[in-house]
């Protein structure tokens, strides 16, 4: 294994004639914040600031010290912080977020090596909790792909900045595919009601959402493609490269109120993989929109 501690001549002891072992799992999530800090250079206020803008949230500099010390620091922190320190050549990751790197950090830790391979997301509690820079710095530059995908992303269509983001990305030649619920869609009502929405909204959310995306692509100077699909939508998505936010769809709560997944290829390539051959699939089967 690359880069696995060379672990010759070494006393190998089997945990399960130690039934007594305990690992101090406080403390390593307590070090796996406070190595990420030290690996980054940055003291308690620069680092809280860190994990402020990737995780959308105010972090204080006491509440950071608090983690390193005794505090067991939540899981979206623990992932944060191990992003982080990985993105810095930190060797200090105790998060596996590929089976190697869990397996050394397993056995470097003293406990059981048989890890599951785990990888790093980004979770928001609710879509309404990101920003809409972070939403438009998520295509913002795409060089390879620029996709919209969900019911009607009428935030984008209605996004003064977006037209700009899109032509830009087209004219460099990146490929720009939206894919919107058809406002035909038979189960459209049914949606409206799910969300406690007076009937029609949706529908007159998709075609004006429409109307707009064929207005910017109209202007492209590139690639620049819109479909529509007909069954019921399960998921949207929003990527950017090698960078996706991913919302699946809950039953009886409006978007802004679901849950949200932000995914970096190379932290979450498995997932990452699957979303973009959902994708792929869906833009298979849906049909191309004209006016």
């Amino acid at each position: 294994m690359n880069g696995a501690p060379d672990l010759a001549g070494a006393d190998v002891v089997s945990l399960t004639a130690r039934p007594s072992y305990q690992p101090d799992y406080r403390g390593l999530a307590c070090a796996q914040v406070r190595g990420a800090r030290e690996k980054l250079g940055l003291d308690h206020e620069e680092f809280a600031e860190h994990l402020g803008s990737m995780l959308g949230r105010k972090i204080s500099a006491q509440l950071v010290n608090r983690w390193e010390q005794d505090n067991v620091p939540p899981g979206d922190v623990m992932l944060a912080a191990a992003v982080a320190a990985q993105g810095a050549g930190g060797d200090v990751l105790t998060l596996p977020l590929t089976e190697t790197a869990g397996r050394q950090a397993a056995l470097m830790a003293g406990i059981a090596p048989a890890l599951h391979t785990c990888e790093a997301v980004t979770p928001y509690a609710d879509r309404g909790l990101i920003s809409w820079a972070q939403w438009n710095a998520i295509i913002r530059g795409s060089a390879g792909h620029l996709w919209l995908y969900g019911m009607a992303e009428f935030g984008y269509a209605t996004d003064d900045e977006v037209p700009v983001i899109v032509a830009e990305a087209a004219a460099q030649g990146c490929q720009v595919r939206v894919l919107l619920l058809s406002p035909g869609y038979e189960g459209i009502p049914d949606l409206d009601a799910s969300e406690d929405s007076p009937p029609g909204t949706l529908g007159a959310r998709i075609r004006a959402a429409l109307a707009r995306f064929s207005q910017m692509r109209q202007a492209c100077p590139g690639d620049m493609q819109l479909r529509v699909y007909d069954t019921h939508p399960t998921v949207s998505g929003v990527r950017g490269d090698d960078n996706m936010l991913v919302t699946p769809y809950l039953r009886y709560f409006i978007g802004s109120n679901s849950p949200t997944l932000g995914l970096a290829e190379e932290s979450a390539p498995k997932m990452f993989g699957r979303y973009a051959r959902h994708f792929d699939g869906m833009w298979n089967l849906a049909t191309e929109w004209t006016p």
